[in-house]
């Protein structure tokens, strides 16, 4: 089994490695977190409503569907495209989604993060909940998501953060030790989730982040931070 390199984040790799951990993906999730992060994605939810405003919504990296269940638990007419590399873990999408909404406006595509299939202009908002972390190219990404929403449309990134000094031996030991044991035991591989500790450590700090953000379109109006600042949801405008 070849797992993905945290450095190199090969689209083809990574879309493997999600295959891999689809079955027991939301049960070692549930328990890395201790529940919290559907509070979490409760949040993401609420406030891209807010920045759709009656506009459709893009689902990025939807993984297995959370935040477009979330949404649509908030607002069951909402227009909401459910979109992922992994066609596995769109398919539980999908799935999870039709157990809870008879009728719904959403609808789930394979797409490819840094080149998007999408009309330019079409979306109100566009969410990634512990997806960007993933993308190879995140510039090409970040573009590719500015061209496809409307003129003043938001990106909502929730995402892992590097934890404040005072936290950062904690999230450490937490997430290259613990994480891969939970997943282990929950049915997870324990070298695909020593990956995603992996993209903790190196993911870009906040003000990195924000000046990728800032380079490639937008204007950063808005970060909260979660968990002690172990997670932050980054709220940015389309220029």
């Amino acid at each position: 089994m070849q797992t993905a390199n945290p450095e190199n984040r090969d689209p083809k790799d990574v879309g493997k490695m999600f295959a891999r951990v689809a079955p027991s993906y939301d049960k070692i999730n549930r328990a890395m977190c201790f529940g919290l992060d559907a509070r979490w994605r409760g949040v993401l939810a609420r406030r891209a409503l807010e920045a759709a405003n009656g506009g459709e919504i893009l689902d990025l990296a939807c993984g297995s569907g959370d935040v477009a269940l979330a949404i649509l638990k908030r607002n069951p007419e909402q227009k909401i495209v459910c979109a992922d590399l992994c066609g596995e873990m769109l398919a539980l999408a999908r799935e999870k989604i039709a157990k809870n909404f008879r009728n719904t406006k959403a609808s789930f595509e394979i797409a490819d993060a840094a080149a998007l299939q999408f009309e330019s202009g079409k979306f109100g908002a566009c969410t990634i909940a512990f997806g960007f972390r993933n993308f190879q190219d995140r510039a090409a990404c970040l573009k590719e998501i500015a061209r496809v929403l409307k003129p003043g449309g938001e990106l909502l990134i929730l995402e892992v953060a590097r934890a404040p000094k005072v936290f950062s031996w904690a999230q450490n030991i937490f997430m290259e030790k613990f994480v891969p044991r939970i997943a282990a035991r929950l049915g997870g591989q324990k070298a695909d989730y020593e990956y995603l500790a992996k993209t903790t450590r190196t993911f870009p700090p906040k003000k990195e982040l924000n000046a990728m953000i800032e380079g490639c379109g937008f204007k950063v109006s808005k970060t909260k931070s979660l968990a002690f600042g172990c997670v932050a949801l980054t709220q940015a405008q389309k220029l």
